[in-house]
């Protein structure tokens, strides 16, 4: 413990000793131009994420019309005999999946702005991170394994550990890349 207390006495003579700094006379400006290129990159950022989003959303009405139009193109008439109608519960169920699945496309859409991890990492970020990364494949494991069969409550809550494992990772992975960026 003594020793820790000299070599904060030792660092405080050595800080003390520096010569004082000199403000630049051009701090100022150059503080504002790189705020002004940090709100640029996060106006930026924040625009491809919308569009990423609303294109989420127009792929996936795209691609729910297309596949209604193959069914009733392969069995024209047996929609009618093979379709039970759903309760309430489970209709409310199959768009809250929907919603889910919008949130999950968005947030990958989001992954794939912040970019490719970098070469060093820190420990404290990594395991996380590989732990969040391995939980979604996992999850996306369950709900291929079960598609179509998996009935409306059950998807809405793989769907919803989706998304909550998703947003954790997005979120550790833009305090990884903040720490780069500093």
């Amino acid at each position: 413990m003594h020793s820790r207390i000299e070599r904060t006495m030792n660092l405080t003579d050595e800080l003390r000793s520096l010569p004082a700094a000199e403000p630049r006379r051009d701090g100022w400006a150059d503080v504002q131009s790189r705020l002004a290129a940090r709100k640029k990159l996060r106006a930026r950022r924040r625009l491809g994420l919308q569009l990423a989003a609303a294109a989420s959303v127009a792929i996936i009405a795209v691609t729910a019309t297309w596949r209604v139009g193959d069914v009733m193109t392969e069995h024209p008439g047996s929609m009618a005999i093979e379709l039970t109608p759903l309760t309430a519960e489970q209709a409310l169920a199959l768009d809250r999946v929907a919603q889910l699945q919008t949130q999950s496309h968005a947030l990958e859409e989001m992954l794939s702005v912040i970019g490719e991890r970098p070469v060093v990492e820190r420990a404290g970020t990594s395991v996380p991170i590989d732990s969040l990364e391995s939980q979604v494949q996992w999850i996306d494991h369950q709900i291929s394994v079960g598609d179509g069969e998996i009935e409306p409550g059950s998807a809405e809550q793989l769907w919803r550990k989706r998304v909550e494992a998703m947003n954790s990772l997005v979120q550790l992975r833009y305090v990884e890349a903040q720490r780069i960026d500093l």
